[in-house]
């Protein structure tokens, strides 16, 4: 054997899993007649009747669901390092910005409110409290927390029942939330056998199995059509 081919040997068995890992990636699409997002009364507050809006909780364009949480439930590793980034979850014009983020256990999540009016961050998860704090204007200092547990956390001020915002907590990491065109990718998926779940805060969740190839990223395609329940 020549030396440029033991070489290449040795490099093949030497390479490092994540090299090999592939993607699921997919859309998630809407195939019942879409809602016409209904006006958010805001009045009892002069500061965020300011700024009319319209109920964000489910939005569709062009027959694509947006801010479905896109995540591995079965088949894979916890993952191996926690992002050193902090999660942001801020309160802006009265509402939570972003609507839906993600997170890894262990991974720092700060809250903010950027508005010069009281907000209240509840967190839940599921039906536990995680936490209850009052934030009194833009002056207030962050809260600052750890995601502990996976699942989906949900935020709410008590103040204005209408502000809504949720973080998915993944163990493994291998999650994604879909884009304003219903699609989502999650990168550096192992090859191998998963379950993979999508959750939407209104019609809830569906679950399908999908298998990663080397060489060859996992296609798959959620659909929802108005008439499921189960999500927040």
């Amino acid at each position: 054997m020549t030396c440029s081919r033991l070489l290449a040997l040795c490099a093949a068995v030497l390479l490092p899993m994540a090299a090999m890992a592939e993607s699921i990636e997919g859309e998630v699409n809407f195939t019942g007649k879409a809602p016409t997002p209904g006006k958010l009364h805001r009045e009892a507050d002069p500061y965020c009747a300011k700024k009319p809006m319209t109920d964000p909780a489910v939005l569709v364009k062009g027959g694509k669901l947006e801010n479905v949480w896109v995540h591995v439930t079965k088949g894979a590793k916890d993952a191996a390092s926690v992002p050193s980034s902090v999660v942001s979850m801020d309160q802006k014009d009265c509402m939570y910005t972003p609507r839906m983020t993600t997170a890894v256990v262990g991974q720092k999540i700060q809250a903010k409110n950027g508005d010069p009016v009281l907000h209240n961050v509840h967190t839940y998860m599921g039906a536990s409290t995680l936490f209850n704090k009052g934030m009194p204007n833009e002056k207030a200092a962050p809260i600052e927390t750890t995601a502990k547990d996976e699942g989906m956390m949900k935020w709410k001020c008590d103040v204005h029942p209408w502000m809504r915002g949720y973080i998915g907590i993944s163990k493994n990491g291998l999650q994604a939330i879909s884009s304003d065109s219903g699609s989502f990718k999650i990168d550096n998926v192992p090859p191998g056998k998963y379950t993979v779940e999508a959750w939407h805060e209104k019609y809830g969740t569906k679950t399908q199995e999908v298998t990663v190839e080397a060489g060859k990223p996992a296609k798959v395609i959620f659909k929802y059509d108005g008439t499921e329940k189960g999500g927040a």
